[in-house]
């Protein structure tokens, strides 16, 4: 939507009528992913970040006034209201950018990590190399470092230690899951759970879909894997409300922009397990 058309609508008050009474009830499930430490307008505009650890920080800011911020076991709770946080990927710059944001505005998050880079934080992932189409060796080594490289084994031990971050899996490698042969489907799943559980000592309980990509047959994997939990962006409905929770992705700090994202009229907060097992988690 246009900004003006957007700055429109929250001066017309429409936005925070949206909030009081479409968002009165329920939680805001919000998704991020890298937060690198600025933008690089040196940068082709293909690989140029679009969401800093600055937006973040205005995000918090924003939601501060506004709503409550959640750790996961509460928004499990009925009749919980506010947001729960989740980055996706498990990129270094969460740890390093992210991570003392959470820690000023007291909030608590998700951090969805994939497994493939533990061991080397510069084996990125597909969607990364696919993104660059072999351009990486150009940029210098602290822009690759800052916006591409994974969290590594210390950086994550930090993570699960930390009293606001709950660590959830988003696989080993980063597949379409849907894509996946049974026996592949099983290893991202249970392989990646079992490893962050070695790691951290904790039991890893939430889910994230690669791409937002799944369907009953992957839904039901993850959650006979063990899982209590798997999120997206667009749940597609396919009968398992606790394993496909529908989240708001945010790519922009402007505050008409947040104003209308979490006004309900782009989507309902979610209701809960016991709503979403009505149908009305949308």
């Amino acid at each position: 939507m246009k900004g003006w058309v957007r700055k429109a609508l929250v001066a017309s008050g429409v936005a925070a009528v949206g909030r009081r009474v479409l968002g009165r009830t329920g939680v805001f499930v919000l998704e991020f992913h890298g937060t690198p430490s600025r933008r690089y307008p040196e940068l082709p505009s293909a690989i140029r970040p679009d969401f800093t650890a600055g937006d973040l920080e205005r995000v918090l800011g924003w939601l501060a006034e506004r709503f409550a911020f959640l750790t996961p076991d509460q928004a499990f709770e009925p009749g919980a209201r506010g947001v729960l946080l989740t980055f996706d990927d498990g990129f270094a710059n969460n740890v390093k950018e992210a991570l003392p944001l959470l820690e000023r505005f007291g909030a608590p998050a998700i951090f969805f990590v994939t497994l493939q880079h533990l061991e080397d934080s510069g084996n990125w992932l597909p969607s990364v190399r696919r993104q660059l189409e072999g351009s990486e060796q150009e940029w210098p080594e602290e822009i690759r470092q800052d916006l591409f490289d994974g969290m590594n084994e210390d950086q994550l031990r930090l993570c699960v230690a930390h009293p606001l971050i709950s660590i959830g899996s988003h696989t080993l490698h980063h597949p379409r899951l849907s894509e996946c042969e049974d026996p592949v489907l099983g290893r991202e799943l249970e392989g990646s759970c079992l490893r962050l559980e070695e790691l951290g000592g904790q039991p890893v309980k939430f889910f994230a879909y690669p791409y937002g990509d799944y369907d009953r047959r992957v839904a039901e994997a993850v959650r006979d894997a063990g899982y209590r939990a798997a999120f997206v962006e667009d749940s597609r409905q396919v009968g398992l409300p606790a394993f496909e929770i529908p989240r708001v992705g945010l790519y922009s700090s402007e505050p008409s922009y947040l104003a209308l994202k979490l006004s309900g009229f782009h989507r309902r907060p979610w209701g809960g397990l016991d709503a979403a097992a009505g149908g009305s988690d949308e």
